[in-house]
């Protein structure tokens, strides 16, 4: 039965939230310099409030179900709104597949092409997408789990390198404009979490919700900024700024006795799993909301797979442009994973305390 408990919820936001400006952080190193971790967690802050607010209302209204609530207002703007989310949901599963296939060519098999590493992401989700929801859930905890003691490994070993001068003085040119951009592209890329929303809709019990996605949150955001801590004082803000994958460079630094270097598995099982988990939580909530009006899954998840894998492969073919439409990607993604959500969630509140009034 497709099921889920409060704590199978922390995994599914997990899965799909801490993955991304960890992969690409020196986006956002080259704006906030050795301030991007301290501008990250003003990020964190404004980005936990607006995740708890909207939780708090579906706990409220009693309403889990995303498209109920988009579809409050009236049924022309509940299309609207569910369109919106969803093209921010197709934007993610572009980015996953991009970004790992970009990733796998440039760090590890650079005479491999990029349409080649592709499809070892995309074959293996279409085919994962077919099943019930619980196939999705055992390979989200397992693959969260593992790479939560990957990456807590990675980093008590790379701490013996890290010089924490590179962070001083924090804050010392003040809030310049980079650094507002920088906020805001944090924010953006924070919002993703919004992808485990249609997920709610499957919750058997509200009680402890609060508590778990409030830890999940805050297991988030401190991976977040411990990773950008990393970066910053393993190779200051300029290098840190101007490397496309630094996380894969740093890890590879690891060394035990002189002699054993395996830095880099925890990097290659982070980007590989994790990009994979966010792209079957993005496709599959594709699938969630448009499930009544999908004929044939099957059929569907095949045109949506040739459709990814065609605008990620045009993404992949240049490096510099990927990166320039990952800059943007985190300032759209604002509009369908946090405007639109706040904007619906905050209209039905008001229309479902009205109803409440009136049964009074």
């Amino acid at each position: 039965m497709d099921k889920l408990s409060s704590k199978h919820f922390m995994f599914f936001i997990l899965g799909c939230s801490m993955i991304a400006l960890r992969s690409y952080s020196s986006i956002f190193v080259r704006l906030g310099g050795r301030d991007t971790w301290i501008l990250a967690f003003f990020a964190s802050i404004i980005f936990i409030i607006i995740t708890m607010y909207l939780l708090n209302i579906c706990i409220k209204s009693q309403t889990f179900n995303i498209k109920d609530i988009f579809f409050s207002s009236s049924n022309w703007l509940g299309q609207i709104y569910m369109f919106i989310f969803a093209v921010g949901l197709f934007s993610c599963a572009v980015e996953s597949a991009s970004v790992e296939a970009s990733s796998i060519h440039t760090n590890f098999f650079l005479s491999t092409p990029n349409w080649y590493c592709l499809l070892f992401l995309i074959i293996p989700a279409a085919y994962i997408l077919t099943k019930q929801m619980n196939t999705i859930l055992i390979l989200v905890i397992i693959t969260v789990t593992l790479t939560l003691v990957g990456d807590v490994a990675l980093l008590a070993l790379v701490s013996k390198y890290l010089d924490f001068n590179y962070l001083l003085p924090i804050l010392g040119e003040g809030m310049t404009k980079g650094n507002w951009i920088c906020i805001f592209l944090v924010l953006g890329s924070l919002s993703s979490v919004a992808i485990s929303f249609p997920f709610l809709k499957f919750l058997t019990k509200e009680k402890g919700l609060k508590t778990d996605v409030s830890l999940s949150l805050i297991i988030c955001v401190s991976l977040v900024i411990s990773s950008l801590i990393s970066i910053i004082t393993f190779f200051g803000p300029a290098r840190a700024g101007n490397i496309f994958y630094p996380e894969y460079v740093e890890a590879q630094r690891v060394q035990i006795a002189h002699f054993l270097e395996f830095g880099e598995i925890f990097y290659i099982f982070r980007s590989v799993c994790m990009w994979f988990i966010k792209y079957l939580l993005s496709s599959y909530g594709i699938l969630l909301l448009y499930e009544d009006k999908i004929k044939n899954k099957k059929i569907f998840i095949g045109i949506f797979s040739v459709l990814v894998f065609i605008c990620s492969w045009y993404l992949t073919e240049g490096q510099y442009f990927l990166f320039y439409s990952l800059k943007l990607l985190q300032g759209f993604l604002l509009i369908p994973f946090s405007i639109i959500p706040v904007i619906a969630f905050t209209t039905h509140y008001f229309k479902h305390k009205k109803s409440v009034k009136i049964y009074k």
